[in-house]
């Protein structure tokens, strides 16, 4: 009987919540807690830096900050443990907030970073949940600063639900099988979400502003990119998306607007770009050294200043919309009579020199485009769609962004330009 009562004892004890308070040696109940027991944190400050290596929850009550006592180590590690729960924190430090190794089935929750270097880092561990975290950065370059959450040596990985201000990526994942990154916001960082060396990988629904790149997938085979709002990167090398040395990889469903380039595909191959809106880019899509048969497939071009651009190797595009389309469709089917041949003199230059995008409205350029026009309705070559669509279908909603000091600045020149030419009529 005390055999089965000391059992009893010990179940109970695994799921009684233990309440803490600020003034704990918090590391020493970490140590002394039964594997499984919950720690629950009343508000206050926690100075030091923990290591977990036992199953445990840890739930904080609102108002609960941790602080580093070595700021060169993360607050939080997590290391050779399994079933880690932690909820709710707020970690202030100018190092790392959480970092996991060699563990397996960790959920980190509501939990707020700021004015870190970097905020999660994950090592040689599977099955890591990640939701609802908030990681701020500080104002250094992108080079002296780590990533919001950084992933190595890892399987199975749920990021979701998370935002990432001013730091280096938003999120990075090398060597990893199998991660789902779905409705994270990035903002003012180097790239929005970044995949290396990875297999089995996907972004869904979401948000990447004002990055250098939004999308950059490097080394990685078996990804889909699905709807994505990829907008404003900034930066001369800026793009929404770029590829590289990527093997099968399905973009569908985005929107991709005022980028340099919105889509870069170099020297990758199995590319389906479909049902994508590609607007207001300088360069909506570009191949380098790609496999020509790569599609581009129902996608809608407009407002782009080069719809398509490739080196040789060219790229198969299907029944997209192009708005500079001057086809005509005589049966009414949505499809025009004449093929739609994307291949620009100008493009084609800027793919090997960059820099010759500062030119792209001059009226030798302007020129030019209007002779390729003419040229090209004969071609068979690169860059030809043979079934262009011309209907842009009601649903597709073109996305406009409103900027008010350019409003405000426009309105008083259209209204002193209108001042002054009613006085020089009425003079």
């Amino acid at each position: 009987m005390r055999i089965v009562y000391s059992l009893i004892f010990s179940l109970l004890f695994v799921f009684i919540t233990i309440p803490v308070c600020a003034t704990t040696d918090l590391q020493q109940l970490i140590e002394d807690s039964e594997e499984g027991a919950t720690l629950q944190l009343s508000s206050g400050t926690y100075e030091g830096n923990f290591s977990i290596n036992k199953s445990i929850t840890i739930v904080a009550d609102e108002g609960v900050i941790f602080k580093p006592k070595e700021i060169d180590e993360p607050i939080i590690t997590i290391i050779g443990a399994k079933d880690v729960s932690i909820q709710g924190l707020q970690f202030v430090t100018q190092g790392t907030g959480v970092e996991i190794k060699d563990s397996e089935k960790v959920q980190l929750s509501d939990i707020t970073m700021t004015n870190v270097n970097s905020g999660i880092g994950i090592y040689r561990s599977k099955n890591i949940d990640i939701q609802n975290i908030s990681v701020t950065g500080n104002d250094r370059h992108y080079s002296k600063k780590g990533n919001g959450i950084a992933a190595f040596n890892s399987a199975n990985l749920i990021v979701k639900n998370n935002k990432f201000y001013k730091v280096q990526d938003g999120i990075y994942i090398e060597n990893v099988k199998g991660a789902i990154v779905e409705n994270n916001k990035v903002e003012d960082s180097r790239y929005g979400t970044h995949f290396m060396y990875s297999e089995d990988v996907q972004a869904v629904r979401n948000e990447y502003v004002k990055n250098v790149t939004g999308l950059m997938i490097m080394m990685t085979k078996n990804v889909t990119l699905e709807q994505n709002d990829v907008s404003y990167q900034d930066g001369f090398n800026g793009t929404g998306i770029t590829l590289y040395e990527v093997e099968n990889i399905d973009i569908k469903d985005h929107i991709i607007s005022g980028n340099r380039v919105a889509i870069s595909i170099q020297k990758t191959t199995g590319v389906h770009i479909i049902n994508n809106i590609l607007q207001m880019n300088q360069t909506a899509v570009e191949s380098i050294k790609s496999d020509h048969t790569n599609l581009v497939e129902k996608n809608y071009f407009v407002g782009n200043l080069v719809n398509v651009r490739s080196d040789m190797n060219g790229i198969d595009l299907k029944e997209n919309y192009y708005d500079d389309y001057s086809g005509i469709d005589i049966d009414e089917d949505g499809v025009g009579e004449d093929s739609y041949v994307a291949l620009q003199s100008f493009g084609q230059w800027m793919v090997r020199k960059p820099v010759y995008q500062y030119y792209v409205e001059a009226p030798s350029v302007v020129l030019l485009n209007e002779i390729d026009k003419q040229t090209n309705k004969a071609a068979k070559q690169l860059l030809v769609d043979e079934t262009p669509k011309t209907t842009f279908e009601t649903e597709k909603n073109i996305q406009f962004e409103i900027h008010l000091s350019q409003l405000i600045v426009g309105l008083v020149l259209v209204i002193g330009c209108l001042a002054i030419w009613r006085r020089s009529v009425l003079s």
